[in-house]
């Protein structure tokens, strides 16, 4: 089925981002819970000794309250799209930088007099600010509205601006899902599973076909869509409808390695 039955699971990068693709989309980030059999399978995946990451853009401390991934053990979570790192307890992040102290105070402002709507909501995570409309009548409008007024707020403060899901999130510039899979992968990877369902998961396929296109060396990528279209519609070598899908996928994979 994959390319990655030719290569041994112990020297394997198996790397998975989380909403969307290890638990349902929930219209309030608090509110989603990993599938049924994730956090089993997770733990079947790290006992072929393959190198086992969640990349999300959720924050680290968002992942461990939700889940009980952190007791997989050799897990590591990259949260807020690769700038924190979580092994063993240990996390590491960079300084914050001040121009998003200075947000804190003004983007609440800015969004209420663009949106006009109480239900978009703003959502802190330490080291990024995300703006949600998921919760409104027409969150792909509100996007819209919001989109350059909120980019030229983050470029003046030296940020930028990442879209996803009826979200715009406003993040430290040059970090993002590519950085961490460049982290991951070491020269002793010899295949690399990936999977992922929006927009933020491209710099991390694109990392992977770069990797890949250099070392000759097997990759699968999936992409999770109930429809099969989306930001990752044609990017990657393998599309499931849900995160339920991907599991059975992934089952599939080990058993056949085994």
């Amino acid at each position: 089925m994959t390319p990655l039955r030719r290569a041994a699971l112990p020297a394997t990068l198996v790397a998975l981002d989380f909403d969307g693709t290890l638990a349902p989309i929930s219209p309030h980030p608090d509110n989603a819970r990993p599938v049924p059999g994730a956090h089993q399978l997770l733990l079947d995946v790290g006992a072929t000794r393959a190198t086992l990451a969640v990349v999300s853009g959720r924050s680290v401390a968002s992942i461990l309250r939700i889940s009980n991934f952190g007791d997989v053990p050799g897990i590591v979570i990259y949260g807020t799209h690769g700038v924190e790192r979580w092994e063993a307890g240990e996390r590491r992040i960079p300084p914050i930088p001040a121009g998003l102290h200075g947000l804190r105070v003004t983007i609440p402002g800015l969004v209420t007099s663009v949106a006009r709507d109480p239900a978009v909501w703003i959502e802190d995570k330490e080291l990024s600010l995300v703006i949600h409309t998921r919760l409104t009548a027409d969150p792909d409008r509100l996007l819209g509205m919001l989109h350059a007024p909120v980019n030229e707020a983050a470029a003046a403060a030296g940020l930028e601006v990442r879209p996803g899901k009826e979200v715009l999130e406003i993040c430290i510039p040059g970090i993002n899902k590519g950085t961490a899979l460049r982290e991951l992968i070491s020269e002793d990877t010899a295949a690399v599973f990936y999977a992922g369902d929006d927009v933020g998961d491209l710099p991390a396929l694109q990392e992977i076909n770069a990797w890949a296109g250099r070392s000759n060396r097997p990759k699968c990528t999936v992409g999770i869509s109930p429809s099969g279209n989306g930001p990752l519609a044609g990017q990657t070598d393998i599309t499931v409808p849900d995160p339920q899908s991907l599991l059975t996928l992934l089952r599939q994979i080990i058993e056949d390695a085994a």
